[in-house]
């Protein structure tokens, strides 16, 4: 397998194909709002805080990777998780509509791009990673948080398993 085909694969089961994990569409399905802004005690993150900050860094790294370097500071990596306080049915399903073309966008680009950029530096980052490696972690992270959120959601009570 190319690291082209192993960067769509990991893309493609955290945004849509069930595997070993449960995608984000999956994990996403049939929440109401007071799912989305529930919080188990004052230090969880909910699930729309979840969701927009996988939208932030995968918005960010795509933009990176299509030579855009980011202008904007991020002031720490617990700013990206935004409170989604007065959130709308509509504002939600923008927010995940918006992760999830963001996460088509992400396979798109991959199947564009010639293999070898995948082992160029990132230009402009302040350590030494090549594109693979950041992509890889990157699926890592988003694989990390849908397992917060199914997590959340069966603290919550609102996750049905497939399976009973």
């Amino acid at each position: 397998m190319s690291k082209k085909e192993f960067i769509l694969d990991q893309l493609e089961v955290c945004r849509n194909v069930e595997s070993w994990i449960q995608p984000l569409s999956v994990a996403l399905e049939n929440l109401s709002l007071e799912s989305i802004s529930w919080r188990q005690n004052d230090s969880t993150h909910t699930i729309g805080e979840i969701v927009y900050h996988l939208y932030f860094y995968n918005e960010r790294w795509l933009r990176r990777f299509k030579g855009e370097i980011p202008t904007e500071v991020v002031e720490s990596n617990a700013s990206t998780f935004q409170e989604m306080e007065n959130l709308t049915r509509e504002d939600w399903q923008e927010l995940v509509e918006r992760l999830d073309e963001n996460l088509a966008n992400w396979q798109q680009a991959i199947k564009e791009v010639d293999e070898s950029k995948l082992y160029e530096q990132i230009p402009n980052f302040p350590v030494d990673a090549i594109w693979w490696g950041a992509l890889s972690n990157l699926c890592t992270h988003n694989a990390y948080h849908i397992g917060q959120i199914l997590y959340i959601r069966k603290a919550q009570g609102s996750w049905v398993s497939k399976e009973e």
